[in-house]
């Protein structure tokens, strides 16, 4: 802003004091323009900005709230995988060593055999019947574990496919929640210039009353230099007027009129006297 101080109004003269209240008020409108202008439009801007990108930065972090949720219940998902995967490779590690030799059909075919003897009574003395039904037993006994070592082998299969499912969506939500924190931080950093913008506008409209108040300040100090002034000239413009001036017009004046009354020719100066208010 250009200067506006006032160094010494006292030694301006009439033109110059005129001239420096226009200079000043011209001034004081520009200020006052500015202030309105931070007041209804860059100061609304500011906070409907910072608004904004608060309530874009709630949602970020709800939604990495919630990304943080989905990330520990599918790591909890994994942990408890792990340890299923785990027994069930140690249950089929022990199985391993104890299966029968025997093939599954084999044994199916042996266990039936024996109890068709044993539905047909085929055996000679109880003692054979308990040997027919202890090779039956025997068989059974293989069979299931020849069946429980393939449903633990397919339900480590599952476990396996299930695991490997929850770690590639641990790696997506991993990936989510990076890209996530990358877009709140740059979103933070908005706000905060956002906050300092708002800020330089609060110091321009700072700077801006501190000017108006100076001006205004000076201002007065001009008008009362002016009003002095004023009434300096006035007073020696009295001081000028010879003692009998106002008389002898008066007498001009008086005989003017009655000129015209009589309806004689006026003198332009005679005119001027009678209708000029100022005259006196």
């Amino acid at each position: 802003m250009e200067d506006n101080s006032v160094p010494n109004i006292m030694s301006l003269g009439w033109n110059d004091l005129v001239h420096l209240k226009r200079k000043l008020s011209t001034s004081l409108r520009q200020i006052t323009q500015n202030i309105i202008d931070i007041d209804t439009n860059k100061l609304p801007k500011a906070n409907h900005q910072i608004h904004e990108e608060k309530t874009f930065l709630n949602s970020l972090l709800t939604k990495s709230r919630h990304i943080q949720s989905d990330i520990q219940f599918a790591n909890e998902e994994l942990f408890g995988l792990s340890g299923k995967v785990s027994q069930s490779k140690n249950f089929l590690s022990v199985m391993q060593n104890r299966l029968p030799e025997e093939k599954e059909d084999s044994l199916l075919q042996r266990a039936r055999v024996n109890e068709s003897l044993i539905q047909a009574g085929k055996y000679d003395s109880t003692r054979e019947k308990d040997q027919i039904l202890s090779v039956i037993r025997e068989a059974s006994m293989k069979l299931e574990a020849i069946k429980a070592f393939r449903i633990i082998k397919d339900q480590l299969q599952q476990l396996e496919i299930q695991s490997e499912r929850t770690k590639k969506s641990l790696l997506i939500l991993d990936d989510e929640s990076k890209s996530l924190q990358q877009e709140i931080h740059r979103c933070k950093k908005r706000i905060q210039t956002s906050y300092d913008n708002k800020h330089r506008i609060i110091e321009e409209r700072s700077r801006c009353l501190s000017e108006y108040n100076e001006i205004s300040l000076q201002l007065k100090k001009l008008n009362t230099q002016m009003d002095t002034a004023a009434d300096q000239k006035r007073r020696k413009r009295q001081g000028q007027i010879p003692p009998d001036y106002d008389e002898s017009i008066h007498k001009v004046k008086e005989s003017a009129r009655k000129k015209m009354q009589d309806g004689a020719k006026l003198t332009l100066e005679e005119l001027r006297l009678i209708y000029d208010e100022n005259s006196l």
